[in-house]
């Protein structure tokens, strides 16, 4: 198993915790040295994972720590993936080659295929807004998906990345799809995070269709989920599009467009800011 029982013994004697104590009642003390020196390799992954709840580790610490105090490749652009908040095609160009070195070593791996895929189709959007080309690269996930029975986390994040390449009426479907199994997760980590990408993306959909009304109810759910988790980029996201909606419903919304423009900086989130100056003036009437 790699270098693991040599990161087990770091971590282990690193903490002033015994061989004895991390061993009993899961193998030989023996067996556990032997793991240790790398002379049993043949270690399974039941009892790492019990190795490291004596040792007080994480599964994701310790692979972070056996990869040198590094995040490995795929995991790095799984969590860039993940993590994209708005179409930046610097971003996207360095993730997409990041799939590509990935992928020469490792051409089966599925999930990094999707992603790369999508990131083409996101990258298309972003430099030519060619919506007809982004959307063929990204409709075979989507119909791959729209046929299980179960979605996992990985599935869903597909679904939240290729979302507003869709029509609007696909594009809620989707997100329909989505909350359906999202709801098996309400009790995991971050779940709500996914949940506010989906609603936000969705907003920007309704908005691009001048449906004010069905953007607010997206909006308005996701504030309230910002505030519970204290996604103060999102959030100003949302106060500056539901500005643009109630300006063009007739109300005056410039002090949500300006509550939010004022969160972007203070978060000297000035990249960010740019970007929703451009969208205020293109969607507002």
């Amino acid at each position: 198993m790699n270098n693991y029982g040599e990161t087990v013994k770091k971590i282990r004697v690193g903490k002033g915790f015994s061989q004895k104590y991390v061993s009993s009642n899961i193998c030989t003390q023996g067996n556990f040295s032997k793991f240790e020196l790398g002379e049993n390799k043949d270690i399974k992954h039941s009892t790492l994972s019990e190795f490291l709840v004596r040792i007080e580790t994480s599964y994701d610490e310790f692979k972070y720590i056996n990869n040198g105090y590094s995040m490995p490749l795929r995991d790095e652009i799984i969590n860039n993936f993940y993590n994209q908040s708005y179409n930046n095609s610097d971003d996207l160009l360095q993730l997409q080659q990041s799939c590509i070195s990935y992928l020469k070593e490792c051409p089966e791996d599925k999930l990094i295929n999707k992603i790369n895929i999508i990131i083409k189709s996101l990258s298309i959007l972003a430099n030519t807004n060619d919506i007809h080309h982004a959307k063929l690269l990204a409709e075979p996930i989507w119909t791959e998906l729209s046929r299980r029975d179960n979605l996992y986390l990985s599935d869903i994040f597909l679904l939240n990345a290729i979302l507003y390449i869709f029509p609007v009426e696909t594009a809620e479907e989707m997100k329909k799809f989505a909350f359906r199994h999202i709801e098996k997760y309400k009790n995991f980590q971050n779940i709500n995070r996914i949940k506010i990408n989906f609603l936000i993306n969705l907003s920007l959909l309704y908005l691009k269709n001048s449906d004010y009304n069905m953007a607010l109810n997206q909006l308005e759910s996701s504030i309230e989920l910002c505030k519970l988790e204290k996604q103060f980029i999102n959030l100003s996201i949302c106060y500056i599009r539901k500005g643009v909606c109630l300006s063009n419903s007739g109300t005056c919304g410039l002090f949500w467009i300006n509550k939010g423009m004022n969160m972007l900086e203070v978060l000297d989130q000035f990249d960010l800011l740019s970007i929703l100056k451009a969208e205020v003036k293109k969607y507002s009437i």
